[in-house]
């Protein structure tokens, strides 16, 4: 199979979701009971990820009836948290990356993330640099599973510079919604998240390099309360 872009989906992919303990803390931070800020985070988050509503919004949303919704500096403090506790790097495929430059494969960044979020992440994490393309909802109005991201997708690979057909694409994402959506377009698709790992058999099935995966933590392992492939809910 002649694999020519490898497209990466950005949480439980290339970072690890938000531990127990973090989960807490935010809780803690917003003043608010851990079980509504597990019913209203993911609940809230697809108006957030396509930028209907910002970031103080979104966590007035999740505050709400609580003193927190009406303390603005609070708020954008939440807002800042929900950013530190995205970025934990999945090592196994980060680490990958350089592999797949080395061989001439062009990298996507293909994310459902507000662009208060992602532009944090571009300033702070550098490695972030090595992806010829980053496609964000939040910067371009768009959320998978949608059928018009991925046909922006496309199109944003092919330049003059790229050349890529939806049989040339892997795309690895954690929700199987996604994968669908991008198999219905004609993309290959894999699914994968941090949890339950995969990487090695999916690099061997395409015929792409060897990522070196690596085993995490049986504590990491176990700590998936907070994942959104995991259940429906924070």
């Amino acid at each position: 199979m002649n694999i020519k872009c490898v497209v990466f989906d950005y949480g439980s992919v290339l970072a690890w979701p938000p531990s127990l303990e973090n989960c807490r803390r935010v809780a803690a931070t917003a003043g608010i009971p851990q079980s509504v800020l597990l019913e209203r985070y993911f609940q809230e988050r697809t108006a957030y990820d396509r930028d209907t509503v910002n970031d103080i919004e979104y966590w007035r949303n999740i505050t709400k009836g609580y003193p927190a919704s009406r303390d603005v500096s609070l708020l954008r403090t939440l807002a800042d948290l929900d950013v530190e506790i995205w970025s934990d790097p999945n090592e196994s495929t980060v680490h990958w990356l350089p592999a797949l430059k080395t061989e001439g494969l062009i990298l996507v960044l293909l994310s459902n993330m507000p662009e208060s979020f992602s532009s944090v992440l571009e300033r702070r994490d550098r490695w972030l640099d090595i992806f010829d393309h980053r496609i964000f909802s939040g910067r371009v109005r768009l959320a998978k599973p949608e059928p018009a991201i991925y046909e922006l997708l496309m199109n944003t690979i092919n330049t003059e510079k790229h050349k890529c057909s939806p049989e040339n694409v892997l795309f690895l994402d954690d929700l199987p919604a996604n994968i669908e959506a991008a198999q219905e377009f004609g993309i290959n698709a894999a699914l994968y998240n941090v949890f339950d790992g995969g990487l090695t058999a999916i690099a061997e099935r395409y015929g792409l390099p060897d990522p070196m995966e690596k085993q995490p933590s049986a504590e990491r392992l176990n700590d998936h309360t907070c994942a959104p492939h995991r259940q429906d809910k924070f």
